[in-house]
């Protein structure tokens, strides 16, 4: 029997509301009576002209088998549009929900998802998607949120999911409960519902509903609803009790040649009121996700606390970014009011660095009220040696991980959103009866789901070495009592398809108590299992070619073909790995050779003639753009077909990259071949002739957003400046742009701390999101605030690990903060790992860095696994780097030098040598220009939004730009700029270089 739950069908009707709430917000915005229904989805598609995605049909199959649930969901989604779209939405499950299982329509037939670890998943899917081919992929961000991306919801069609959910049900007044949001849209289509109750003598009782009739009828092995509708108008929620069974439940399993059981097991508890010590600490989390949790609840539950402890001291530690200085309140007669007012008046604002969350080391019990959603920083919650008490009242949290901090502690965990207030008051003042441990003889992996009694039961899984055997629990009371319960196993009694599902979710959810620790067994459990995990994810590939590509162990049904296409791929694949150094090597010489390379400086160039090259650029027909387009669409499509192997360097001449040249005017004048002599009238400015006669400074062409808030900020004295972006906030709340442009404000102003919050807000914003979490880092560094910037580079890497920008991000940080031999180490990582020939010459460009960073560093570092055909420093007068946040992306830089000559990616060396890195296409960058020996004069930077080929609806690219001068020796100076681009075809002036003759 398969179960699951009626809460975890908030899930269901969160899909539809989240993907109908492009059409009307309010029906999204829309709150439950009680917090244990309603779990509002953020749909992250921000579709701004295209009309809403329609929720076709919705087909429910529900399975109710003692206190566990298992619910079906069929959404059929309809996409109006003339465009194709890709699907994402971010929703919550309740503590105790899971996903057990998805699967997408894939040519009119379901296929079902397969396990593929984190990081690789994301890589696969975009990269699929690249290809138009259809892909979903069902991830985990943080605490019990899930992230489900569909592609594509065709344009005037329709995609069909399936998702499958367990949760262990709860208990009312001596009666199991079954809710069922049904509130799904203003309309749907189709709507049906089949409800199974497994087991029950007695037809469960409906104690409220919104629609028609549900009546009950007897099957053959309990209880039985069946309802149907056209143009469904559901409201409110279907509420079902059922009767429960008092006895010990045992359920065995067999997966994978092991024997599984998950008991759950009655529980006498016993309570009695408890003294609260006269010294507390109270941790605030005051981050900006702060502001969602339901203080009322909270304060009420504060109420009964000091009402209880009657007269004492509370020490206030609120954190965010990082922690504050604690505060110190009086509790008199229960009074707590000057607290209050201070938690009343707290500013949310700024990311949750849980490591920061220190409490004073006098006080004898800690209460800590968060959602336990850690984002910032990379040290875990510190270790409490006194009890803990976690309070969460978000919809959004990570119940584990505050669970654990609780148990381990031995205090409790109580969560508002789920309980009603008397109880959460009762676990704050009262002790209880406790399960100190559980042994069995003939068997291994205990685990529990809490030390203490939920409804009166317990539940304990684990792997069965015997036929038979006794668990036993030792149990402690609250006066000290102690006492054993005993219930007998058996193998194969009562057997099921989950026991072996819940036990690999027990573990999974111990082991993330200290998940830094247990991540490669978190990572094994989810992979054996089949679980959405922090370290798994579930995905569908259209082709079986896919699969093998990726080596991901496809559906039964596709597995011989898989194995059989396999073995003749490993050994292309291994070639490929051999040969990337040896290219790495060649571009390095190849590039190598530029540098040693003499230029012509002081050539006289016809001005007319020279502005023709840069105007090319930009100043093209729209038939020239259109061909631009389709050429490096071509070449684009080519490096995705080659795979990782491929490189820019070896696409061969399209006819469409020929015609589109045939369109540029021809440079003014042509550099050199390699080897040709020189005509003599032409001055040679060899390295040993140049060196040191000319200085160079930059000029930044600062970012001035335009936007309201931005001039209330900059014209504010700078002690009010706070309060105005806090009045501000509530309007941006999820606008990327308006903390980057507050946080250069208060940076200008000087007020660093402040600026650091406001930018850490970032960290908030899109649980797990890589772009988001770069431009974050990027603005740390430059910030000067490297340190800071490494463990969110670090979580990019962990999210990203396919894309080299995230080792070559996680690398200059690491340089930034003065960590060198880290820094090399990390770089070298892009250089030998084979990528994707969509980051064409990122190996050049990191090998840039890691040399200057070997040849500038003050102490001896350790090269000895870098090949030493690569350690080379080649040093630069100029060096300009262009990275940008968006994938699929095309943004090209620009430098124009004195002559008027503009590098860029169809003029890739100037006359006096400028070299400009190859053209990236597909997102990210880096694009880099570089010019060993500058002439004087100003040397003019821009950048140039070409354009994108992203799926989803997209906000402003946000673009960073690097310029150095004197790169690669004692004496470079490096300013970084930061800014945004809104349209295709738009041009910014970043910046300039003057170079000037020395006295």
């Amino acid at each position: 029997m398969n179960p699951f739950t009626s809460r975890s069908l908030a899930f269901a009707a969160a899909v539809l509301i989240g993907f109908l709430s492009l059409a009307s917000p309010s029906v999204a915005q829309q709150q439950p009576t009680e917090a244990n229904v309603w779990i509002p989805p953020r749909l992250v598609i921000p579709v701004r002209t295209d009309l809403p995605v329609q929720m076709q049909s919705v087909r429910i199959r529900s399975e109710v088998s003692g206190r566990l649930a298992f619910t079906e969901l069929e959404l059929t989604f309809f996409n109006p549009n003339a465009r194709v779209l890709e699907g994402e939405l971010q929703f919550p499950l309740l503590d105790g929900q899971s996903v057990a299982s998805f699967a997408m329509d894939v040519n009119g037939a379901m296929r079902e998802a397969v396990p593929v670890d984190k990081a690789r998943g994301q890589m696969v899917f975009e990269e699929v998607i690249r290809g138009r081919i259809d892909p979903a992929l069902l991830e985990v961000t943080q605490g019990n949120s899930f992230k489900l991306r569909v592609y594509p919801i065709p344009a005037s069609g329709t995609k069909r999911v399936v998702l499958r959910i367990n949760e262990t049900l709860s208990e009312r007044k001596g009666r199991i409960a079954y809710r069922m949001p049904v509130e799904y849209a203003e309309t749907v289509g189709t709507f049906s519902l089949d409800l199974s109750v497994a087991g029950v003598a007695v037809a469960p009782r409906v104690a409220s509903q919104t629609f028609g009739p549900l009546p009950f009828n007897r099957s053959n092995n309990g209880s039985r609803a069946l309802f149907t509708a056209k143009d469904f108008v559901g409201r409110g929620v279907l509420d079902v009790e059922i009767a429960a069974n008092r006895n010990p439940q045992v359920s065995t399993q067999v997966f994978d040649g092991r024997m599984y059981f998950h008991a759950d097991i009655p529980l006498a508890s016993v309570e009695a009121p408890r003294t609260i010590p006269n010294l507390v600490g109270l941790m605030w989390d005051s981050s900006g996700s702060g502001a969602a949790r339901d203080h009322g609840r909270e304060f009420a539950l504060l109420d009964a606390y000091f009402k209880k402890m009657g007269n004492g001291e509370v020490r206030l530690t609120r954190f965010r970014d990082i922690a504050e200085p604690t505060e110190r309140f009086a509790i008199v007669n229960g009074s707590w009011r000057k607290l209050r007012d201070a938690l009343v008046a707290t500013a949310y604002d700024g990311a949750t660095n849980l490591g920061a969350a220190l409490p004073d080391a006098e006080v004898r019990e800690v209460l800590l009220f968060s959602d336990g959603l850690g984002n910032y920083g990379d040290l875990p919650f510190p270790a409490i040696r006194v009890p803990l008490y976690a309070v969460s009242a978000a919809v959004k949290s990570d119940p584990v991980m505050l669970r654990h901090l609780a148990h381990r502690s031995g205090g409790r965990f109580i969560d508002l959103n789920a309980e009603v207030a008397a109880d959460g008051v009762r676990k704050l003042t009262f002790a209880v009866t406790r399960v100190d441990s559980v042994e069995a003889e003939g068997a291994q992996q205990l685990v529990m789901t809490s030390p203490y009694a939920n409804d009166g039961r317990i539940s304990i899984a684990g792997m069965l070495t015997e036929n038979a055997t006794t668990l036993r629990a030792s149990v402690v009371h609250p006066n000290g009592r102690t006492s054993i319960v005993e219930i007998p196993l058996k193998n194969g009694s009562s057997s099921g398809s989950l026991a072996a599902a819940l036990w690999a979710r027990m573990r999974i959810a111990e082991l993330e108590g200290t998940y830094d620790f247990n991540r490669a067994e978190v990572r094994r459990l989810g992979r054996a299992f089949s679980l959405v995990t922090r370290e798994t994810s579930l995905i569908v590939l259209d082709r079986i070619e896919d699969y093998v590509r990726y080596e991901i162990v496809p559906p039964t049904e596709m597995r011989a073909d898989y194995q059989r296409m396999l073995a003749s791929t490993a050994q292309q694949r291994t070639a490929e790995r051999k040969s990337h150094l040896d290219n790495v090597v060649r571009m390095f010489t190849e590039k190598t050779a530029w540098w040693n390379r003499d230029f012509p400086k002081h050539r006289e160039v016809k001005k007319e003639a020279a502005i023709s090259v840069g105007a090319d650029a930009g100043n093209t027909s729209e038939r020239a753009l259109q061909e631009r387009r389709e050429t490096r669409a071509d070449v684009r499509d080519l490096a995705m077909a080659n795979g990782p192997a491929a490189t820019a360097q070896s696409a061969p001449q399209t006819p469409a990259m020929m015609a589109a040249k045939s369109t540029m005017a021809p440079p003014a004048y042509a550099p050199p071949a390699p080897g040709a002599a020189l005509p003599a009238e032409t001055k040679i400015a060899s390295p040993a002739a140049n060196a040191g006669t000319t200085s160079a400074s930059i000029q930044l062409q600062k970012w001035q957003p335009d936007s309201p808030y931005t001039a209330r900020l900059r014209n504010a004295a700078a002690t009010d400046m706070y309060r105005i972006y806090l009045d501000e906030k509530p309007s941006y709340l999820n606008s990327t742009a308006f903390y980057l442009d507050a946080a250069d404000l208060f940076f200008d102003k000087g007020l660093n701390n402040l600026g650091s919050r406001i930018l850490s807000n970032l960290a908030e914003m899109d649980l797990e999101n890589r772009h988001i979490l770069r431009i974050l880092g990027y603005r740390l560094v430059q910030a000067g605030q490297a340190k800071a910037a490494i463990p969110v580079f670090k979580k990019v890497l962990a999210l990203s690990p396919e894309e080299p920008q995230s080792y070559r991000d996680l690398g200059l940080a690491y340089a930034a903060n003065k960590q060198t031999q880290l820094a090399i180490n990390t770089l070298y990582e892009v250089v030998i790992r084979p990528w994707h020939g969509r980051f064409p010459e990122i190996e050049l460009i990191t090998l840039a860095d890691l040399n200057s960073i070997v040849a500038t560093a003050k102490e001896k570092l350790d090269t000895s696994r870098i090949d030493p055909r690569l350690l080379k420093n080649l040093s630069l007068d100029l060096r300009v780097v262009l990275t940008w946040d968006a994938d699929n992306t095309d943004i090209d830089l620009w430098v124009t030098d004195p002559d008027g000559e503009k590098a860029f990616y169809g003029h890739r060396l100037t006359y006096q040598g400028g070299r400009m890195s190859l053209d990236f296409t597909g997102g990210y960058g880096p694009e880099e220009f570089s010019l060993k020996r500058a002439k004087p004069g100003k040397y003019k930077v821009e950048a140039q939004y070409f354009g994108d080929r992203s799926q989803s609806i997209t906000g402003a690219t946000t673009l960073q730009v690097k310029l150095a001068t004197k790169f690669g020796t004692p004496e470079q100076q490096e300013q970084i700029v930061t800014m945004r681009l809104k349209g295709k075809q738009e041009v910014v002036f970043v910046g300039e270089f003057e170079v000037k003759e020395k006295p």
